[in-house]
């Protein structure tokens, strides 16, 4: 199986360095064969395609503001309305928050305070850590 990381790699940022090794504790503890590639977000426009067709689950990744806010939600929406295994941490979780009440709750001007302070609807606000 192919896990696609969806988030902005930077390997002095911990929780991304924690999400490499949680991945590789669990494949050995349960002798899983997962494959994993991290995705910038700002890739995933013009490569949308062969991302989706390439990868059988995603994360959004810890780690906002992101390069790509649209990239990153195309593919939360995508794996919603597909089916798709997903799983948000932290700022990946706040994401999947924005693009549901964008889409489902039909909220189209929720935002996430990181990217716009004085939007109308703030859905996110910024995290004291």
């Amino acid at each position: 199986m192919k896990l696609a990381i969806i988030g902005d790699f930077n390997a002095s940022f911990r929780p991304h360095v924690a999400t490499n090794e949680a991945i590789e504790h669990t494949k050995q503890i349960m002798n899983l064969q997962v494959d994993t590639d991290w995705i910038s977000t700002d890739d995933i426009i013009d490569n949308f395609k062969s991302i989706i067709d390439t990868y059988a689950g995603y994360w959004i990744a810890p780690g906002s503001p992101y390069k790509s806010m649209t990239g990153a939600l195309d593919i939360i929406k995508y794996a919603r309305l597909n089916n798709i295994p997903t799983l948000g941490t932290c700022g990946g979780f706040q994401h999947m928050v924005i693009e549901f009440a964008r889409n489902v709750l039909n909220i189209k001007d929720a935002e996430h305070a990181e990217y716009d302070p004085y939007v109308s609807i703030i859905l996110v606000s910024p995290l004291s850590c």
